[in-house]
């Protein structure tokens, strides 16, 4: 899934307003029998069994003023539109076959197009992921303006087996990926809202994020759950744990931190990791007999020139769930992921 831009807003809507997850429960989850069986709603990818092959199957929408800002390079803009959705297929476990993109457009700007589709190209050659179908129309006419683009794209997969965010068990460990926080930092820092200037680094990591797809491959043999963390590392783990019929003790000072997220203060150090979300990386649980496994993995797949930051940060419960200090103190749970339709924002 995508994160959104983080603008508080009031709901348009007269009555009460529907969460995405409770939008999606109540009104779309048909339930209706069919010839490809699949897991049901509620992951990150349909996992669709045809005939002897096993498909990943993901759908995001992306748009101007919603997931980037207003002066945002297009060259990003198509290589983030593949790669949030590839995030998905790696938090299935699965191998990227093909994509589909859907492209609304205010006008045919043929430099913005130049860029958009240089950056797309990248992110589907590195990820042997071709484009093969699609459909592009004109954005709707808004008073006297053009509304902005927007863009979707369906990712298609290969697995094995296929992860989702069920499956989850009372003493697994839980892990995370990489160093979560920087791509909110940077937002903060972009918008004025946190004092301070946005370095290459984590204008990177907003701007063209690169989904773990190898190592959702290697979880799939072994990891019991999986997602990617799109919407905040606390909303995202929170999926697998409604998912599994679970909890969680999360030692929250265990996530791996940028030296740039290092230097802020405490208050801002833990809502940009636990709720800041479009971070790509993967949060996934895996029994105790796993843990050489991953260390080992960690230590073979380099990046930058280091092992792979892969951190064990908690452990599965019966119920509930535990923010905890590096003392074992509790932490009071102050912190929400995004949702399109909350009526106040994080």
């Amino acid at each position: 899934m995508c994160v959104r831009l983080r603008w508080v807003q009031k709901s348009n809507f007269m009555g009460p307003c529907l969460s995405e997850t409770e939008l999606i429960s109540r009104f779309f989850n048909f339930n209706i029998p069919g010839q490809w069986p699949t897991q049901g709603i509620g992951d990150d990818c349909a996992i669709i069994q045809v005939g002897n092959r096993r498909l990943a199957v993901t759908t995001d929408t992306v748009a101007s003023g919603t997931h980037f800002l207003p002066n945002v390079d297009p060259y990003t803009v198509g290589k983030k539109s593949l790669a949030v959705n590839l995030s998905d297929l790696a938090a299935a476990g699965a191998d990227p076959r093909c994509f589909f993109l859907a492209l609304s457009l205010p006008k045919s700007d043929s430099s913005w197009l130049e860029a958009f589709s240089r950056g797309l190209y990248e992110c589907a050659k590195e990820f042997a992921c071709p484009l093969i179908g699609g459909d592009t129309t004109k954005t709707a006419k808004i008073g006297h303006s053009q509304a902005p683009f927007s863009i979707t794209i369906t990712a298609i997969g290969e697995v094995e087996r296929g992860l989702t965010r069920q499956g989850a068990q009372i003493g697994d460990d839980i892990w995370v990926s990489g160093t979560v926080g920087d791509a909110y930092l940077a937002l903060m820092l972009r918008t004025g809202q946190w004092a301070g200037a946005c370095d290459s680094y984590l204008a990177a990591a907003m701007d063209t994020p690169v989904p773990r797809v190898a190592l959702g491959q290697f979880l799939s043999h072994f990891a019991t759950a999986c997602a990617d963390i799109s919407d905040g590392f606390l909303k995202d783990l929170g999926n697998i744990l409604v998912r599994s019929n679970v909890g969680a003790e999360v030692y929250v000072d265990r996530l791996a931190v940028s030296p740039q997220l290092a230097q802020r203060t405490q208050k801002e150090r833990r809502q940009a990791q636990l709720a800041g979300g479009d971070d790509y990386e993967l949060v996934w649980t895996a029994p105790e007999s796993a843990r050489q496994r991953i260390i080992d993995y960690a230590q073979k797949s380099q990046e930058n020139g280091q092992p792979l930051l892969l951190t064990r940060v908690g452990k599965v419960v019966s119920s509930g769930l535990k923010l905890l200090n590096n003392d074992g103190g509790e932490i009071q749970n102050t912190f929400y992921g995004f949702d399109h339709f909350a009526q106040e924002d994080v």
